[in-house]
């Protein structure tokens, strides 16, 4: 459904537990490692679920369910944005 890459120069252990904090705050579901992880969530306006790889800086985000009304360049900004944001 949707793909896209996000370049995080950061520490990745950083990285997961931000996600998983996030993916938490909804009543979602993360599993996941600095390598790969799967997640499942809910937002005001419908559920979403993905997965994730990291290779080195990039991290290569797959979205295989989301709500219809939320793009797809709407969702690769807001997780661009939360997890390059010095927010933990």
């Amino acid at each position: 459904m949707c793909r896209f890459s996000i370049n995080y120069p950061k520490p990745k252990e950083e990285l997961v537990e931000k996600l998983r904090g996030a993916i938490l705050q909804t009543n979602g579901f993360f599993e996941g490692d600095e390598i790969r992880g799967v997640f499942k969530g809910n937002t005001p306006v419908g559920n979403f679920s993905g997965a994730y790889t990291i290779q080195d800086d990039m991290i290569n985000v797959h979205i295989d369910n989301k709500p219809w009304l939320i793009s797809c360049s709407r969702i690769e900004s807001e997780i661009n944005n939360y997890i390059n944001s010095g927010a933990v």
